[in-house]
C-alpha cells in the first residue's frame, strides 16, 4: 500500500478516536454536533476508495458501529489496547514459539487482563498457551502495533515484551490458542513468523545474549 494511503488510514482512525472520545465526555450541544459530524466524516473517509468513489452503505454502517461503541466519560476514552508477550529460551539457546490458529508463529502473547500486573500477564500467557512455568526478569521491548487497514476492525495496541527464565512445566497445548509449539534455534525458525518486521527476532536473541542493554521502543513518528 502506498505511503500516502497508509497515512490517510492513520488519520481516519485518529479522527474517529477524537470524535468518539469527545462524545463520551458529554459535551455541550454545539460541541456534540461537531463531534458527531467528525465521526460521520471519518466514516465517509474510511468508505472512500482510492479512485474517490464512495460506498455510502459502508460509511453509514461504520458510523453506526463506531457510534454504538461510545461509552460515557473515562470509560469512553479511546486508547490503544495493551498486549503482553514473553520471550523464553531453553538451555540450548532455543526460543519458544507457538503456531497461532492463523498458522503464523510467534512468542506466547495475549491481551492484558484487569487485575494483573504486566509481568503476571506474561507468566499467565505462557502457562495457558504452553503449560510451561516462567519468571519474568526484565522488560525488553515495547512495540507500537497498528492494524488500521481493516476498516471493519482496526486495531492499535502496544505490545510489552518480557524476557523470562524457564523454570519448568511440561509443554502442552490449548488447541484454540496454539496449533503447535516448540523451541527453535536461530537458524531453524519456522515460517511464516508473525510481525517479523517489528524486529522481535533480533531483539529476542540480543536480550538472551545480554546485548540489549535497555528496552527497545519504536521511535517517534510525525503522525
Amino acid at each position: 500500500m502506498p505511503a500516502l494511503e497508509q497515512q490517510l488510514d492513520v488519520w481516519v482512525q485518529r479522527l474517529r478516536a477524537i470524535a468518539q472520545t469527545g462524545i463520551a465526555f458529554g459535551p455541550a450541544v454545539w460541541d456534540r454536533e461537531r463531534y458527531e459530524e467528525m465521526l460521520v466524516l471519518a466514516a465517509e473517509m474510511a468508505a472512500t476508495r482510492p479512485n474517490l468513489t464512495s460506498d455510502a452503505t459502508l460509511a453509514q454502517a461504520l458510523y453506526e458501529r463506531w457510534r454504538s461503541e461510545v461509552g460515557s466519560g473515562i470509560a469512553g476514552y479511546v486508547t490503544p489496547k495493551v498486549g503482553v508477550g514473553a520471550v523464553v529460551f531453553n538451555d540450548r539457546d532455543e526460543l519458544l514459539l507457538i503456531e497461532r490458529p492463523t498458522h503464523h508463529w510467534l512468542f506466547p502473547t495475549g491481551w492484558a487482563d484487569v487485575g494483573y500486573t504486566p509481568p503476571e500477564v506474561a507468566v499467565k500467557e505462557v502457562r495457558e498457551e504452553t503449560g510451561l512455568l516462567v519468571t519474568p526478569l526484565r522488560l525488553i521491548a515495547v512495540y507500537d502495533i497498528r492494524d488500521l487497514l481493516d476498516t471493519a476492525k482496526p486495531q492499535h495496541f502496544y505490545s510489552l515484551i518480557f524476557y523470562c527464565r524457564l523454570d519448568g512445566g511440561k509443554l502442552t497445548l490449548r488447541p484454540h490458542e496454539a496449533l503447535n509449539a516448540g523451541f527453535f534455534a536461530r537458524e531453524a525458525l519456522p515460517a511464516p513468523l508473525a510481525r517479523a518486521e517489528q524486529g522481535w527476532v533480533e531483539h529476542a536473541w540480543a536480550a538472551h545474549r545480554g546485548e540489549l542493554v535497555s528496552p527497545y521502543f519504536d521511535p517517534p513518528t510525525d503522525t
